[in-house]
């Protein structure tokens, strides 16, 4: 065995990742982890054991953390590595992930430290570092290259991990407000935002996203806190990391988090259950809530009830997640990347999985449906159809004050919420009208 990876919770070693010499890989935890009060578990497909965990199991489940498509090409060119070794990519820039770990580097608290956008790129003006920076991102993903920033985030979206310093430069969770600072967090420090930049093959993303999360909140279901940023010439998405707190003694950690792609053994490109080599279907998808307690069990159903009913076409299995807390049992991590597809018919309007073995648009979902999805997992289709009906109801009920929440917000275009509003409240009576 040859250049192995630890891996890393702050500066507690959890385990290492080993490289054989024909290049497969081997996952073991440290004794001292398995040992450690309140020790948590890679992933669902990783448990606390001793032993060592083969290639298959920890290839697709490190995949997952990396960066996906036209991203992760221009990220590996810039690093001059394959897209294929995550294990390398991760050891350059795995030093903030999705969840609580670093590779290679210890996240030593001591040498946390951030950067604010404007010192970072010599302006004294907020908007223009942030434009410059969403610039930069274009030439180098997620910075890579820049000394002291070692982040991944996974998906193909463009975006960014920051930190929100308050005005003396205290790093703090929450949404970016009136005198704050956006910072790049170095040496391991966690970020606390996701900024994803607007998009101009999706007009409106940014209302249509912010919308559909607010909406889900209202709704009473768990949902990222979201918001708007103005840059110089473009919006963005800011999202609250839900895989971050406040300690007891005021201090930023981590929370230990995986997507349902991970906790299924299943690699990125089988996120989506159709393809060449089929992904998690709904049934899967809704078993995975048999790790969580049963009101996080129902909660997932909440979540894919309420993906249908917005016409959120991309809810595939990375966009579901188990947060798997310090000396606690998994929990569902709340709703997120949530945006509708009805106001732009260009893009595919089948949803992500099938639904009675067939692909179906979200507004064509009827009542035997329902009761497909309920049978699938053994739930009572009655309960399923009263669920959908109390959720349909409740969007209505708070599509006037959701839309007046956000067209409130400094540099929000109130016609793209508007558009949204409405073709999901239609959606959504056309799915009731069918129960």
């Amino acid at each position: 065995m040859s250049d192995d990876v630890q891996v890393w919770f702050d500066d507690l070693l959890v385990g290492q990742i080993a490289v054989a010499d024909d290049g497969a890989l081997s996952f073991s935890y440290a004794d001292k982890w398995l040992a450690t009060k309140g020790a948590f578990a890679l992933s669902q497909t990783l448990p606390l054991k001793a032993g060592q965990y083969p290639t298959d199991i920890i290839s697709p489940w490190l995949a997952n953390l990396l960066p996906e498509e036209e991203q992760l090409r221009v990220l590996t060119r810039s690093l001059g590595l394959s897209q294929s070794d995550a294990l390398a990519v991760l050891r350059e820039i795995g030093g903030d992930t999705a969840g609580a770990l670093s590779f290679d580097i210890p996240s030593k608290r001591e040498d946390w430290a951030y950067t604010p956008l404007t010192e970072f790129y010599r302006t004294d003006d907020a908007e223009t570092a942030l434009e410059q920076h969403f610039e930069d991102l274009g030439r180098r993903p997620l910075l890579v290259g820049a000394e002291g920033v070692r982040v991944s985030l996974a998906g193909g979206q463009k975006k960014t991990a920051l930190a929100v310093l308050d005005a003396n430069g205290h790093p703090v969770l929450r949404l970016p407000g009136k005198g704050d600072i956006l910072a790049v967090p170095l040496n391991g420090a966690p970020s606390t935002v996701i900024l994803k930049p607007e998009n101009a093959l999706l007009p409106g993303i940014v209302e249509n996203e912010i919308y559909c999360l607010r909406l889900a909140r209202a709704a009473g279901i768990s949902s990222a806190e979201v918001t708007l940023v103005q840059a110089r010439k473009r919006r963005a998405i800011c999202v609250l990391r839900y895989d971050r707190r406040i300690g007891r003694n005021g201090g930023m950690q981590r929370v230990h988090q995986e997507d349902f792609a991970q906790a299924n053994g299943v690699p990125p490109g089988r996120k989506y259950e159709r393809g060449s080599v089929p992904g998690l279907n709904l049934a899967t998808l809704l078993n995975t809530g048999r790790h969580l307690p049963s009101i996080d069990a129902l909660a997932l159903l909440d979540q894919l009830i309420f993906n249908i009913l917005v016409g959120n076409t991309d809810a595939h299995a990375k966009n579901y997640s188990l947060l798997l807390p310090v000396g606690a049992e998994p929990r569902l991590a709340p709703l997120y990347d949530v945006s509708t597809v009805l106001p732009w018919p260009g893009i595919v309007q089948t949803l992500a999985q099938n639904i009675a073995g067939k692909r179906r648009k979200p507004g064509h979902i009827d009542a035997r449906h329902w009761d497909a999805i309920a049978k699938s997992v053994g739930y009572r289709p009655t309960d399923v159809r009263q669920r959908v009906q109390s959720l349909v109801d409740s969007l209505v009920a708070n599509r006037v004050a959701a839309v007046s929440d956000i067209t409130s917000l400094p540099g929000c275009a109130a016609g793209y919420v508007e558009e949204a509003a409405e073709l999901i409240e239609e959606n959504a009576l056309r799915i009731a009208g069918r129960l």
